[in-house]
């Protein structure tokens, strides 16, 4: 279990000794295993060098820690089996990476009452972002259900309870539901309304709904409609802007312009799926274009694959995405 920034991302050169029928020849026939590992470490990387009776694993510690452990899964199975198909190489790696994610990447975070369990690499590699002080501005994009709001609300509680920040704010723009009236051009931006009830549930979950409100009493947390953050600067903030996909372009520039004196700022959206009104351009897939060849900012993108939904809601959006997908290829 780890601590804050104890997490394994640091460059690793380890030597793994091949025996049995698990060898180099092996490795050479069986691309899909290579292949097959690369697509679910993502996004660890790591490189394999050989020799006559031995490997090379190079790369990022958490990624190397789990090609050793594969391959000695993998060793033992072909002792038994002699053979391993593509359906086997599938069921050992996701075996290997759910128990390292239960057991060994779990994060004792200081400001949380519980650890917090990451459910995919691609989480382990976010939160590895979110904790690093170093980085003020940080975009998490992919869909819903990937965790990006979950992890960026821990990662601002942990680092309120460091003193890293005295405050933090956390805003999302309004949308406009279909049939719904808009009786003055600032009101959905000025009122704070239901839209903001899975955030109350978001921090319930992490800190339990007392403590959120003790927070909330305190003023070290605000949670406020987008038109707030108008005119006002944030120092020693850290700034959580969700759904950020749904925010004009004048709203964006207005909202990351924020950032004041030793503050942070976390920005999470899905680019992909925009509600605005009248085909309106979405203000993060604006700023994306701006600060991607630059060193302003980190990004870190989840895929539709690393959705840590379970049972029928996983399902149900597995069928709705692959609707979308085929009518696009339709009307291509």
């Amino acid at each position: 279990m780890y601590s804050d920034l104890k997490i394994m991302s640091e460059p690793r050169l380890l030597e793994i000794k091949l025996l049995g029928n698990f060898s180099n020849q092996f490795l050479v026939e069986n691309e899909y295993l290579l292949k097959a590992i690369e697509r679910n470490l993502l996004p660890f990387k790591f490189s394999i060098s050989s020799t006559h009776d031995s490997i090379q694993v190079e790369g990022d510690e958490i990624a190397v820690m789990l090609v050793s452990n594969l391959f000695d899964k993998i060793s033992e199975t072909l002792s038994e089996l002699q053979t391993l198909d593509s359906p086997q190489t599938d069921a050992i790696i996701s075996s290997i990476v759910e128990h390292v994610l239960k057991y060994d990447l779990s994060y004792r975070l200081e400001g949380l009452p519980h650890p917090l369990q990451p459910k995919s690499l691609s989480q382990v590699a976010f939160m590895h972002k979110l904790l690093s002080v170093s980085k003020k501005l940080i975009f998490g994009l992919g869909p819903t259900g990937t965790g990006k709001t979950h992890l960026a609300i821990a990662a601002a509680l942990n680092q309120l309870a460091k003193g890293n920040v005295n405050r933090i704010v956390i805003t999302r723009p309004h949308i406009v539901m279909e049939g719904e009236i808009v009786t003055a051009a600032t009101r959905t931006e000025m009122e704070r309304d239901d839209q903001f009830e899975y955030l109350e549930d978001v921090f319930g979950d992490l800190i339990g709904h007392h403590k959120f409100s003790d927070l909330i009493e305190q003023r070290k947390l605000e949670l406020i409609p987008l038109g707030h953050m108008r005119g006002r600067t944030f120092n020693d903030t850290l700034i959580v802007i969700d759904e950020a996909q749904n925010m004009t372009i004048r709203k964006m520039r207005m909202a990351v312009t924020r950032i004041g004196r030793n503050s942070r700022m976390i920005v999470t959206g899905d680019p992909t799926h925009v509600d605005l009104l009248g085909g309106e351009p979405s203000g993060l897939v604006h700023i994306l274009k701006l600060v991607r060849k630059t060193d302003i900012a980190t990004i870190h993108q989840f895929e539709k694959t690393q959705i840590i939904r379970t049972g029928i809601a996983a399902q149900l959006e597995k069928l709705y995405a692959h609707q979308e997908e085929s009518k696009v290829a339709f009307a291509a």
